[in-house]
């Protein structure tokens, strides 16, 4: 979420009191749009979604912009939303004519090696050719004996990752198709192309390098739309002698066509749509429903594309694909989950471990019951004020005083003294992860209208831990830590209701 941070000169409040806070967030937010306005349009990193800054920097950035606006009415936010919004409309794979890993041109914006494997050819069955694939820029299969081998693999960034000893022959326990999707983790290390367990021993050894391929990710695709749906939203509120470099009508249907490309990922089980993987995707978790946090941001999109055009279609398929993470916010509070704020849907596949026949990539897929990171948790809580301000129906007063709860029980933690937030629920001490949550905690300030002790202690972190480092996590928490503060909903979106 933090990738490619830029630093930040901007000085921490200079107290507790929540207009000091105020002052010292409001210039963050200059900065960092001045800074950003720089560097969108000039940098090659940010002329697509290859490496993912329009989903994880850009959208937020907009987002960002749209509430800044809202705060302050100031136009040269509404002018920043205007013009990255266009920015990334007009870099679509369709528009720029990049190919993803089927060979498609789609209206929507891939991710390249840092979120999408690559794959290499390592040998042929009957003709036809076995892949390996892993997120990463190189790989090579060292052999060990006969019918042994391990893969290292190297990614961009210099980090590396190598799998235990595995055998090449099928039917042993550690077969290396089997072993290496129990074992890759995020570089998605897989066979890929094997039509049932096959002997090994005569694939390529040696160094390879990886072609690299293009796709689409769901989380990505609704972090942009909901961004560019933000925008269009704002737009129509702000009166009319605000210029604009795109119009609303030019958003929605963008929004709208980025959304449609994921169409055939969704299932309905039970009354519940949910995505799941494609079983060809370049990447983990074939076929298997999607994290919590990837279907948010889309759930969101297409209750507001619903309102916005009297479209009950898509109206419901976003109110279904809220059921999920507020069925668990019910069963939390029914004693049957011990917290909210599972990585995967509980009722899922993958929470519960599968065992089966095909895909061959990965037969086995041991449960992943883990919490959700207080990094990625931000879009969830985001979402659900998002959804009780769309459709008051779908999340209840006593779910958000459940959740609100939760935040305090299973993040909100205090080191010496100091606040600050675990990474994951309920973890006494946390290992170092990439990124600090500490610095963009405004997004759980929508849950202050549900618990009354949340606003001050939002405000003591952002105290406490002042951004510095400018990137789209730490700008839209500023700015929601100023709508908070300002009595505004902190969601970048125009509740028709919001205060003016």
């Amino acid at each position: 979420m933090d990738h490619d941070a830029l630093p930040s000169t901007t000085t921490a409040p200079i107290s507790h009191r929540i207009a000091d806070v105020n002052q010292a967030n409001l210039a963050f937010l200059h900065h960092s749009m001045k800074i950003m306005a720089r560097k969108i349009g000039r940098d090659h990193a940010y002329e697509s979604n290859a490496t993912g800054h329009f989903a994880w920097d850009v959208s937020l950035m907009v987002r960002a912009a749209c509430l800044g606006w809202r705060v302050t009415r100031e136009p040269q936010f509404l002018e920043h939303a205007a013009a990255w919004s266009r920015h990334m409309i007009e870099r679509t794979d369709e528009a720029l004519g990049v190919v993803d890993w089927r060979g498609r041109t789609v209206p929507a914006w891939s991710a390249g090696s840092r979120y999408t494997a690559g794959t290499t050819a390592i040998g042929t069955i009957g003709g036809a050719p076995i892949h390996l694939q892993a997120a990463a820029k190189h790989l090579s299969i060292e052999q060990r004996g006969e019918s042994e081998a391990v893969i290292h693999v190297a990614r961009g960034d210099g980090s590396t990752w190598s799998s235990p000893v595995a055998s090449l022959c099928a039917g042993d326990e550690n077969y290396l198709p089997d072993l290496l999707a129990r074992r890759s983790a995020s570089l998605s290390v897989l066979v890929r192309g094997l039509p049932a367990p096959v002997d090994l021993t005569g694939i390529l050894t040696g160094d390879h390098e990886l072609e690299p391929q293009f796709a689409a990710h769901l989380v990505h695709t609704g972090l942009i739309a909901r961004s560019l749906l933000a925008t269009a939203e704002t737009l129509e509120d702000a009166p009319r002698t605000v210029s604009s470099a795109i119009s609303p009508a030019e958003l929605y249907e963008a929004s709208r066509r980025a959304l449609f490309v994921h169409d055939a990922d969704i299932r309905t089980r039970f009354g519940k749509s949910w995505y799941i993987t494609p079983e060809d995707f370049p990447g983990r978790r074939l076929g298997l429903d999607l994290p919590h946090n990837h279907v948010a941001d889309a759930a969101t999109s297409f209750l507001i594309l619903g309102r916005r055009f009297d479209d009950k279609g898509l109206h419901n398929l976003g109110a279904s694909l809220t059921q999920k993470f507020v069925g668990e916010i019910d069963a939390y509070m029914a004693g049957a989950l011990r917290h909210p704020w599972f990585y995967y849907p509980v009722d899922s596949d993958v929470f519960l471990g599968v065992t089966r026949d095909e895909p061959m990539a990965e037969r086995t897929i041991l449960p992943v019951q883990r919490g959700e990171d207080s990094s990625h948790a931000t879009l969830r809580v985001r979402a659900l004020a998002e959804w009780k301000a769309l459709d008051p129906n779908l999340v209840s007063d006593e779910a958000m005083s459940a959740v609100a709860l939760a935040f305090r029980r299973y993040f909100m933690t205090a080191k010496k003294g100091i606040a600050t937030l675990r990474w994951l629920p309920g973890e006494a001490d946390d290992a170092p992860r990439g990124g600090t949550a500490d610095s963009y905690p405004g997004a759980w300030g929508a849950l202050a209208p549900w618990d009354s002790t949340i606003k001050r202690r939002i405000n003591s972190m952002a105290y406490r831990h002042h951004p510095t480092a400018i990137y789209g996590a730490t700008v839209l928490s500023s700015a929601e830590i100023l709508a908070m503060n300002k009595g505004i909903p902190t969601y970048a979106s125009s509740d028709r209701n919001a205060p003016a």
